[in-house]
C-alpha cells in the first residue's frame, strides 16, 4: 500500500497516475492525519511518499508520526530540490529514500522498488554535488545528468568515465539499445562496457549492478 502525504493535489494526482495499475496499490484519498489511516495486514508492505515541499519545516515530525503508527513502513521524500542538512535530518528521523518529484516515470518506479527491497535511495547527482561549495541539488536536464556523471569510486577499483555513464543508465533500468542511442555507441560496444562493469564491481547481472550503484555511488573516479 502506498500512502501519499501531500498537500499539493496536482502532485498527488500525478503520483496516482504513475503508480496505479502496477505493483503498487495507491491510497486515493488525501491524508491529513496519519493516525486516521486504516490498519494494514501483518506483513503487508507499506510505503509513504511525503511531499518535501509541503512539509519543508516539519518533515521530521511527519516521519515520526508515520513511524509511530506504522513502524515497519518505508518512507520516501519527494522534492524538486534537496539540501544536505534536510536530507541528513530526514535520514536520522527514519526516511529511506529521496526522489525527485520531476523524475521520469521509470526512474521513480525503479527507485521506489529499490526502497521496498531495503535499499537507501538518493539521486545520484545529489550525491555528486555534495563536494561542491553549495551542497544543494536541483534537478538537471537529462543531458546534463548524462554528461555530469563523471565517474564512481569502486572500493579500490575505478570505472572509466564512459563506464560510469553506462552504470548510471543501468541504475535507471535502461536496456542496451537505449544506452547505445543516448551515448551514440553501437550495442556491441555497450555490451562490452557492461561486461567490464560487472567484472569490476563483482556483480552477476544488471540488476545487481543497479543495486550496487544505488548503494555505493560516490564522486572521484578516473577518466
Amino acid at each position: 500500500m502506498v500512502f501519499p502525504v501531500c498537500r499539493n493535489p496536482l502532485l498527488r494526482i500525478g503520483l496516482e497516475t504513475v503508480l496505479t495499475g502496477g505493483r503498487f496499490h495507491f491510497w486515493h484519498e488525501a491524508i491529513d492525519d496519519v493516525s486516521a489511516l486504516p490498519e494494514v495486514l501483518d506483513g503487508e508492505p507499506v510505503l509513504f511518499l511525503i511531499d518535501g515541499q509541503s512539509y519543508r519545516h516539519g518533515i521530521e515530525g511527519v516521519i515520526n508520526q508515520v513511524k509511530a503508527r506504522f513502524p515497519d513502513a518505508k518512507i520516501v521524500i519527494l522534492a524538486e530540490v534537496f539540501e544536505v542538512d534536510a536530507v541528513s535530518a530526514a535520514c536520522k528521523a527514519g526516511a529511506h529514500g529521496f526522489c525527485l518529484s520531476n523524475s521520469q516515470r521509470e526512474i521513480l518506479i525503479r527507485s521506489l522498488e529499490l526502497v521496498m527491497l531495503g535499499e537507501i535511495v538518493l539521486p545520484s547527482a545529489f550525491v555528486l554535488s555534495m563536494t561542491a561549495p553549495n551542497a544543494g541539488y536541483a534537478a538537471p536536464s537529462s543531458e546534463e545528468n548524462i554528461e555530469g556523471c563523471e565517474a564512481y569510486r569502486l572500493a579500490g577499483r575505478k570505472l572509466s568515465a564512459r563506464e560510469a555513464q553506462i552504470l548510471e543508465f543501468l541504475r535507471e533500468g535502461s536496456p542496451n539499445k537505449v544506452i547505445a542511442r543516448r551515448l551514440n555507441l553501437s550495442e556491441s560496444t555497450v555490451k562490452v562496457h557492461v561486461k567490464a562493469i560487472l567484472k569490476k564491481i563483482g556483480a552477476c547481472n544488471r540488476t545487481q549492478a543497479a543495486l550496487w550503484a544505488t548503494r555505493h555511488v560516490t564522486t572521484d573516479a578516473e577518466a
